[in-house]
């Protein structure tokens, strides 16, 4: 990481629901296209929140980022209420150096005017291509840069807050320790990399030397932990995944469906499949049904159902089979995009 200046970039993750009824809105794709170049044009560091990867949990280290972070561009779109959260509470102590962005065709539930919000254009059916992105790309590189070439005028405060109250002051934020903040965001990106690496390497000793050299867990982003309970996943070693989750895990980010989603699936390959099925059931009890859930208890069921049948209690796997076969078909009419539960079904059907 260099020593630009650092431009948080809050917006929602992979594909979304569009909410006026059209198809999902790809913004990894934005990002990648437009926002990530047009910030980086700007002579700024783009670092992106990860909150919805954990389930839209506001931890400290967002909180540090929201504050400390020398720019923010901030996309409304879809109208995610974390993200008008994070938003004003930037407004609360960066007058004026935050961007809005939302998609054109999108309804704001607020009317954003006030802060000059930038609008752009999806695309026809929300696929936004290099024509979308341009004129994105070059709006927010100009925006940023104006930001900073103004810096250290009186800007035109961008934050509602400090138009309303006459003679509020924002806290110092020089000293609310920025040298430590953009050394703790280089080690979180520092980490990042490395558990991709270990992961590539399938090198369960890696990561666990990553863990062993992880600081408290107070000053460990959720992304971090997220990232590292993953990497376990996909070198197979659940019982590091449990244990990562039973002692180091901060219990805010131990409630995130994802996790226990995940916690769930670790358990059943550990062979603790109750403890797994009541773990996968909570989620389904608190949150409803969805593909993931549902598919993962289908595959405790099926397990279950390959133990009986091989074990030769041929009434008991018939049990087992029936519940799998319902799991994976209340996941596929929960979300019928997800096609994993719905093969799986039709297989056990067959």
């Amino acid at each position: 990481m260099n020593d630009h200046p650092l431009c948080f970039v809050v917006m929602p993750f992979g594909e979304k629901k569009d909410p006026g009824g059209g198809p999902d809105i790809d913004f990894d794709r934005i990002y990648n296209l437009a926002i990530r170049p047009g910030v980086e044009a700007a002579g700024m560091e783009p670092l992106r929140a990860d909150e919805e990867r954990v389930g839209g949990i506001i931890h400290k280290p967002m909180f540090e980022r929201l504050l400390l972070c020398d720019y923010a561009v901030v996309d409304l779109t879809t109208g995610n209420a974390n993200v008008f959260y994070e938003l004003g509470v930037r407004h609360a102590v960066r007058p004026a150096t935050t961007l809005t962005l939302f998609a054109r065709q999108q309804q704001i539930p607020f009317d954003v005017s006030y802060s000059r919000a930038l609008p752009y254009e999806l695309g026809a059916k929300n696929r936004f291509e290099q024509e979308q992105a341009a004129p994105l790309r070059n709006a927010i590189t100009a925006r940023l840069v104006h930001l900073r070439e103004h810096a250290t005028d009186e800007p035109e405060t961008d934050s509602p807050l400090f138009q309303l109250l006459q003679g509020y002051q924002p806290p110092d934020i020089a000293r609310l320790k920025t040298d430590v903040f953009r050394e703790q965001v280089k080690y979180a990106s520092d980490i990042k990399r490395r558990l991709a690496a270990a992961r590539v390497a399938n090198d369960a000793t890696q990561l666990h030397d990553l863990e062993t050299n992880l600081g408290p867990a107070d000053a460990v982003e959720a992304g971090v932990f997220v990232d590292l309970f993953l990497s376990y996943r996909a070198v197979k070693d659940w019982a590091a995944m449990i244990a990562l989750y039973e002692n180091r895990m901060p219990a805010a980010l131990k409630r995130a469906v994802l996790v226990r989603e995940q916690l769930g699936f670790a358990y059943n390959r550990a062979g603790e499949r109750k403890k797994a099925l009541d773990i996968l059931k909570e989620v389904v009890d608190e949150q409803g049904p969805s593909s993931e859930s549902c598919g993962l208890m289908g595959r405790v069921y099926k397990d279950y159902w390959s133990e009986a049948r091989l074990a030769g209690r041929e009434a008991e796997a018939r049990g087992w089979l029936r519940k799998a076969v319902d799991a994976y078909v209340l996941g596929f009419e929960t979300d019928w995009r997800d096609a994993y539960p719905g093969i799986n079904a039709l297989t056990l059907l067959d």
